[in-house]
């Protein structure tokens, strides 16, 4: 039995991927041969009863003869036939006259119905609710039909188009999503910039004035305001050839550990001066130049400290330090520190903890990115000895001169 029924499954897998030409031909000859069968045994049904009722009334007639003769003779020669037998003898002369057609037009309509609702009705469906599910932007399903006809090969090219469809919704969505970073990192990183120039706009409108600002300091203050006016400059620049996050660049060069720390310092004067909270900045005074990216790393500054200002209550602290091939960025922080769900989701975008309508994870996510890329990384923890947070960020030094 096992064998039979290998067989005939093997027989029915056969029949399944036949190309749909073929397998309605074969249907249709299935039909031809199953009417000429029905019409073979009524014509020998219709011949068995003319010969009985031939029998009956004595009627001796050679086989040879056709029906139509034995009809007739019967009819003739039969005068004692009743009404009843000569309407049965009409029935079933009418009957092998037309069963013929009667049975191909049956069995072909038949066959036809077979055929659709074996090999097209359910592709058909599958194809159908494919199709109604795409128009409603509905693309998580699979388009499965087993067979190797036609309708097979057609769920399987609608199967790949779905495919295609899906990546290009999901790159689409990417790209929404990296341009939504983009323009949340821009207006993100325009805060410190903007509140270093007005911190030194405000000093020279307060002290100018009655010229109590020394050439020197008048000159240095310029030199910061221009250097920050570059910056945006620069970064404007960047921003509108950029398409995601990922493609800022990475120029590392050449720097004197002094200017790098001068310009830090310089910044944090300004922001003292806008007077949002104190700013203390704590670095050693050990020389060398070394190869970096300036950029990258006053970008990761300036989004420490705009999330830090917003948090703390009084004082934000920065240190700087070299150790090994690593430069270390410290930012801390004496406001209420991070709680156990930001310390795990805080470099997440748009992540926040209800505390501001701002979303520190802007930030935090874009720092996390630009560490990465300049070999280093991001940490976040709470201080040990005092309230508030501790943001440590790495850049690896690709070099020292």
């Amino acid at each position: 039995m096992d064998w039979i029924d290998e067989k005939m499954e093997q027989f029915r897998s056969c029949i399944r991927n036949l190309p749909v030409k073929k397998a309605l031909l074969s249907y249709l000859c299935i039909a031809a041969v199953i009417a000429f069968l029905m019409s073979s045994a009524t014509i020998r049904i219709c011949e068995k009863w003319t010969e009985i009722l031939a029998e009956r009334q004595n009627v001796n007639m050679d086989r040879a003869y056709t029906r139509e003769a034995l009809f007739f003779y019967y009819k003739q020669s039969a005068a004692g036939i009743t009404d009843r037998e000569e309407t049965i003898l009409i029935l079933l002369q009418e009957m092998v006259r037309w069963c013929p057609y009667v049975y191909t037009v049956l069995t072909m309509l038949a066959a036809g119905s077979l055929f659709y609702r074996k090999r097209l009705q359910k592709p058909f469906g599958i194809l159908e609710d494919a199709v109604e599910k795409v128009g409603k932007k509905e693309l998580d399903f699979t388009v499965a039909y087993e067979s190797e006809d036609e309708m097979g090969k057609l769920c399987v090219s609608f199967e790949e188009m779905r495919q295609n469809l899906e990546e290009n919704q999901k790159e689409m969505w990417n790209l929404v999503e990296e341009q939504k970073k983009l323009n949340a990192a821009f207006a993100h990183d325009l805060r410190t910039p903007l509140t270093v120039i007005r911190g030194y706009s405000d000093f020279l409108v307060r002290y100018l004035p009655k010229g109590t600002i020394s050439q020197e300091k008048l000159k240095d203050t310029l030199r910061l305001l221009s250097e920050q006016a570059e910056r945006l400059e620069r970064f404007s620049g960047t921003m509108k050839s950029l398409r995601s996050v990922d493609e800022i660049p990475f120029a590392p060069a050449g720097k004197r550990k002094q200017e790098l720390e001068m310009r830090i310092q310089g910044m944090v004067d300004a922001l003292n001066v806008a007077k949002e909270v104190k700013i203390v900045y704590l670095h050693d005074c050990s020389g060398g130049e070394l190869i970096l990216d300036e950029d990258i790393v006053m970008e990761v500054l300036d989004n420490l400290l705009s999330n830090a200002i917003r948090y703390a209550k009084s004082q934000v602290e920065i240190e700087t330090k070299v150790e090994g091939a690593f430069f270390y960025l410290f930012v801390s922080d004496d406001g209420p520190g991070f709680s156990v769900e930001a310390l795990e989701n805080a470099s997440d975008l748009y992540f926040s903890e209800g505390l501001k309508e701002e979303h520190f994870g802007i930030g935090l996510s874009l720092s996390d990115l630009l560490c990465r890329k300049h070999g280093g990384e991001i940490s976040f923890a709470n201080s040990a000895w005092k309230s508030g947070a501790v943001v440590s960020a790495s850049f690896e030094i690709q070099g020292k001169i």
